[in-house]
Parts: C-alpha cells; sequence; structure tokens
C-alpha cells in the first residue's frame, strides 16, 4: 500500500512537517493547483490568506492496484480532513 498526499504546501515546507504525522507517504507539492484542478478538487470560495488562488477541496480517495477508485471521502471546510478510523475502515472493507 501506498499513501500520497498532495498540497499546496512548498516543497520546503513539507520536508519540514514530514514526521510531524509519523505517517511514510510520499508528499508532493502542487502549489499551483496543477493536480487540483485536473482532478476537479478547486475550491474557490474558501481561500485561506496563504495568498493562493484558490484553495483544494479536502479529499480522501482510495484507490486500488488496478487503478479503480474504491472509496472517497470530500469535506466542505478546507480545515476538515477525513478521519484515521475512517480511512482504516475504508481500507479493510476494500481488502474484505
Amino acid at each position: 500500500m501506498k499513501i500520497v498526499t498532495v498540497s499546496t504546501d512548498t516543497s520546503a515546507e513539507l520536508a519540514k512537517g514530514r514526521s510531524k504525522h509519523g505517517v511514510q507517504a510520499v508528499m508532493l507539492s502542487d502549489r499551483e493547483l496543477e493536480v487540483t484542478t485536473r482532478y476537479g478538487l478547486r475550491n474557490e470560495t474558501n481561500v485561506t490568506p496563504k495568498g493562493l488562488a484558490a484553495m483544494p477541496i479536502p479529499t480522501t480517495i482510495l484507490v486500488d492496484a488496478e487503478g479503480t477508485v474504491r472509496w472517497i471521502d470530500q469535506a466542505e471546510d478546507y480545515q476538515i480532513r477525513s478521519r484515521p478510523d475512517q480511512v482504516l475502515g475504508a481500507i479493510r472493507e476494500a481488502l474484505d
């Protein structure tokens, strides 16, 4: 299993905070929102003071080895993320 995160944080910010959560993940910077826009996850109505034109809609997507989307959790508030127990439950269900 691989965990990949996409964030508007800079590469330097991601490197600095890498050990904060204790998760071994590939952490990608999407400062210009290219990936966010490509996947239709751009939220222009709830922007933080970071100076960005928009923010991503917080979204957790579980994709299996064949590339099939097995589960999606999406929040309307940019400060809300998927709860770890929700994600683990979705992973367990996908493995059954």
